[in-house]
């Protein structure tokens, strides 16, 4: 038996096939895999789509997802939590730069918009096959999301005291914030008369005026 009919045969014990695999390549083909399942969940929805259809558009078989992915629901987890642990990934890099908090808030809030637009198919799953998530999967983005508020929230509290904002409730604007960045996969798609720079512009702006930025 190969090693990938018996990764198909037992995907729990797909961890230990992972472990024989270089680091660089594992994650090259982990995301060339959800580069093809988000196309294809995007255009299909998650439960008419196969992993058969996911493999023919990899060319490959599904012994060889089964090497990367416990199975369907784990890759959609895994297209579900993308955006908000890049965001994370973002405000982790911008928090060790030596600037104001206005321009670390301002800095943040344009790569997480950013990082939306280019996960555009990502997001859209995310809101429409949430359902359809395992619990456990479910609440842990759910937490992932809310450690995002609370360190948009903490930006803002630390313009606050730096004497660049005056809001009366922090957490609370943040909650508003992570809201309309979320509504940009409403107002944009790839090929959309608005482009990318500029739905990122205003997005950006609209967030500053929450908390009177200009």
């Amino acid at each position: 038996m190969t090693k990938s009919s018996a990764a198909a045969k037992n995907p729990a014990g797909y961890e230990s096939s992972l472990r024989e695999i270089k680091p660089g390549v594992v994650a090259y083909k982990r995301a060339r895999i959800l580069a093809e399942a988000s196309a294809l969940f995007y255009e299909k929805g998650y439960e008419s789509a196969t992993l058969e259809m996911l493999a023919d558009r990899l060319s490959a078989t599904k012994p060889f997802l089964y090497t990367y992915f416990k199975g369907k629901s784990a890759i959609l987890s895994a297209i579900c939590e993308a955006g908000v642990k890049e965001s994370l990934a973002a405000l982790d890099r911008i928090e060790e730069i030596e600037r104001r908090p206005i321009d670390k808030l301002k800095a943040s809030l344009r790569e997480v918009a950013e990082i939306i637009v280019a996960r555009h198919e990502y997001l859209v799953i995310y809101q429409r096959e949430m359902m359809n998530l395992d619990r456990a999967d479910a609440q842990r983005i759910l937490r992932l999301r809310h450690e995002f508020d609370l360190r948009i929230g903490k930006l803002i509290d630390d313009c606050v005291q730096d004497g660049a904002v005056t809001v009366a409730n922090a957490a609370g604007m943040s909650i508003w914030i992570g809201g309309l960045l979320s509504w940009i996969i409403h107002c944009y798609r790839p090929g959309s008369k608005r482009s990318a720079e500029m739905v990122v512009d205003q997005a950006v702006a609209a967030c500053l005026r929450l908390i009177a930025v200009d």
